[in-house]
């Protein structure tokens, strides 16, 4: 069959689009990628949220998990989310963009991470890395006892406060400035001086083998000093050392 001039030109233009498109043409520039600092891998740990999902960040220090990484935030919040070809491990502190999946094979924490950017981060004062309580955890028989503020007048005839076990809890007795002079001490995980609304939780971790550090608020940019004792809770904390 003999075609027209204009029928070929047709095909010719056709068959040039056909092959741009099997070419990959389109595609990211390679050298426009992120860096290593960002995510790069494949971000199929979950489903993505439909519509137009808001981006969250958490910062935290990686760990293993059960089937992804995790993320452990300063104030105890659990994240799973996979790594991809992100240049980090376990131990490392990040700071991770990304949506929270509406569904996840992680199975871990309280929700998955779909990661579009992750990269490292400073870590706080308040960022409880293991390797600051010497690998110690927080359990009774280490907190149970009488504590002195750590520094050149400590004086544990006068102690800021005594731990001591009742009933199904543990129980800091202290003058805590604007709240009853009990409170109790919450372990697991995120070891923490439960109080009382509208005062928020203070961080509890060790330093080993006989220190113990309570942690101004993880979260509570507007946190108002609390005094326990002789000692104000401000800053980085206070270190308290074990009496006897």
């Amino acid at each position: 069959m003999t075609t027209t001039p204009g029928l070929q030109s047709i095909l010719a233009i056709a068959a040039s689009l056909s092959l741009a498109a099997c070419s990959g043409a389109g595609e990211p520039d390679p050298a426009s990628a992120p860096d290593k600092n960002d995510y790069t891998g494949n971000p199929a740990a979950g489903t993505r949220p439909s519509g137009q999902p808001a981006l969250v960040t958490k910062q935290g220090r990686i760990g293993d998990g059960v089937e992804c990484a995790t993320l452990t935030t300063p104030d105890g919040e659990l994240w799973s989310f996979t790594m991809g070809d992100a240049d980090f491990s376990a131990g490392d502190y990040v700071s991770i963009t990304g949506e929270i999946a509406d569904a996840s094979f992680c199975q871990q924490g309280q929700g998955t991470l779909i990661v579009q950017d992750i990269r490292k981060a400073e870590p706080p004062a308040r960022d409880r890395d293991p390797a600051r309580a010497g690998g110690i955890a927080l359990t009774a028989d280490y907190l149970t006892g009488e504590w002195v503020a750590k520094g050149v007048d400590a004086d544990c005839v006068r102690p800021d406060f005594a731990i001591r076990e009742s009933p199904g809890a543990l129980v800091l007795e202290a003058e805590i400035e604007g709240h009853d002079n009990d409170a109790a001490i919450i372990l697991g995980n995120y070891p923490r001086l439960d109080l009382d609304e509208p005062r928020q939780d203070l961080p509890m971790e060790a330093r080993g083998p006989d220190g113990v550090a309570i942690l101004r608020p993880a979260t509570d940019a507007a946190y108002d000093p609390l005094t326990i004792g002789s000692a104000t809770i401000a800053g980085d904390g206070v270190v308290f050392v074990r009496c006897g």
